[in-house]
């Protein structure tokens, strides 16, 4: 696996939560009522104070396969964490805290982003890596044309 997307030896409250997850990485300082990027991602929410578990329900522990997964899981962690801080910014605009963690994250998930394409390809429409000749929009794959494993 990707050596920049090494696993993290330390997160919140995953390990006690989902034994054996491992978060894809290291988790800047966040305040004490955020969860990390993973396990915000895992359930759907980046807001401890805003969680509510429906009955006795756990997350599914994500666990990529291949370097592909696992940076695309890097993304969507990252995207998603910068997306909730965006939408609580909506509401705070004023709060400075969450506005400099907004941009780290911001700043990783460009950075995931840019890894994932320059090695598997364009992950949207109006990516970077659009700009090479041949059009890199048709050039693979799409996940649902390959065949199961």
């Amino acid at each position: 696996m990707n050596q920049n997307y090494q696993w993290n030896k330390m997160w919140d409250q995953t390990q006690a939560q989902m034994p054996g997850a491992k978060p894809l990485l290291p988790t800047p300082s966040v305040g004490p009522n955020l969860y990390g990027p993973y396990e915000g991602f895992t359930k759907g929410n980046l807001f401890q104070d805003l969680y509510q578990q429906y009955k006795n329900y756990q997350p599914a522990r994500l666990t990529p396969r291949s370097e592909q997964e696992e940076l695309l899981l890097n993304v969507d962690q990252l995207t998603f964490a910068a997306h909730e801080l965006n939408l609580y910014l909506d509401v705070y605009p004023d709060d400075r805290m969450m506005i400099e963690l907004f941009n780290q994250y911001r700043t990783m998930a460009n950075q995931a982003i840019q890894t994932y394409e320059n090695k598997y390809g364009p992950i949207t429409v109006n990516s970077n890596v659009l700009t090479r000749t041949p059009w890199a929009w048709e050039s693979d794959v799409w996940p649902w044309a390959k065949e199961a494993n």
